[in-house]
């Protein structure tokens, strides 16, 4: 895509017709009380991958989550594109901790070789859907329980539970920040959960599951008043907590257009709607390779939501912005 003689950004996908999709599943099960099996698959039309994951929650002693064994199939990909032996190298996984850095981690493991992106795309959604599960250690839930106001108000019950286990949660969005537990203890927020999936027994299969479906298509904007083409970007969570969506157009400028986002299912109801208000906020926003600070910004941090945040940046990064 060029203007005059200025490239501003060109797609990282496959871009000869006007559709893109990719596609990303996971599901977990409980093995022990302090093991998870979390299997997860991503394909488009040029890859197909499996990543499976035997993964230690935190406990007393140590607050991430940690992957005890990794392993990785590759069911389809040119072989100079996706080199297969990566998956012989990602059981290096083994031993790291989720968290800042993850991702830097990833790719020494891997080493340079071609496909080594989407191995490590795979594994970013394998710890985001690994740290959706808890094994609460024994007693806390009596230790939250003294919080004054909580006693018989399970959604306060389950978001002071949820903070104490990860401390990084506390003010890292809209609903998670300090404030939102006076609006808790008033009552009048419903869980859009259901409270079991943080007392999963051992043996339980399919304590979580989640879907994704990212598109990204080619569009006329001159249909619409806009004059040029665009990329309409959209993606679609689905799990046992969420059902969230999120959508923009990329004009042929760098400005956002369009941007939207909606929650079906929210883990916190009566908390989790406010984000997406600040979707809309995006539009006219011209972007560059700085993006992450914009989004982060706008529906990121502590007046924003993760998922919003994710969703949204996971679609530009299928793009190489030009300074």
């Amino acid at each position: 895509m060029s203007y005059g003689s200025q490239r501003l950004f060109d797609p990282e996908f496959p871009s000869e017709g006007t559709r893109y999709e990719r596609r990303f599943d996971a599901e977990i099960d409980c093995l022990t009380e302090n093991e998870l099996l979390l299997r997860g698959r991503m394909s488009d039309e040029r890859f197909d991958l499996e990543h499976e994951w035997v993964v230690r929650p935190p406990d007393r002693e140590t607050r991430g989550y940690r992957i005890v064994e990794a392993r990785a199939r590759q069911f389809a990909g040119d072989p100079q594109r996706f080199t297969p032996t990566l998956c012989a190298a990602y059981s290096g996984l083994g031993g790291l901790t989720i968290g800042r850095g993850f991702g830097s981690r990833v790719m020494h493991t891997l080493g340079h070789a071609p496909g080594n992106r989407e191995h490590l795309l795979l594994a970013i959604e394998m710890a985001r859907a690994s740290q959706q599960i808890y094994q609460y250690p024994e007693g806390m839930e009596r230790e939250v329980a003294t919080i004054p106001g909580i006693e018989g108000n399970p959604p306060y019950l389950s978001w002071s539970k949820d903070r104490a286990y990860i401390g990084e949660l506390a003010n890292s969005c809209f609903t998670y920040r300090d404030q939102s537990a006076e609006i808790l203890a008033a009552g009048g927020v419903r869980c859009g959960f259901d409270p079991d999936v943080s007392r999963v027994r051992p043996g339980t299969r399919r304590v979580f599951w989640r879907t994704k479906r990212l598109t990204i298509e080619t569009v006329d904007t001159a249909r619409d008043g806009g004059g040029s083409i665009a990329f309409r970007c959209q993606n679609h969570m689905e799990d046992r907590v969420h059902d969230i969506l999120v959508g923009f157009d990329l004009l042929a400028d760098g400005t956002i257009a369009k941007a939207h986002s909606r929650g079906l299912r929210l883990p916190y109801h009566g908390l989790c709607e406010s984000p997406h208000l600040r979707t809309p906020g995006l539009n006219g926003r011209r972007i560059d390779a700085g993006f992450l600070a914009i989004f982060a910004d706008q529906v990121g941090g502590a007046s924003g939501c993760t998922h919003i945040f994710d969703l949204s940046i996971d679609c530009l990064r299928l793009f190489r912005f030009h300074h």
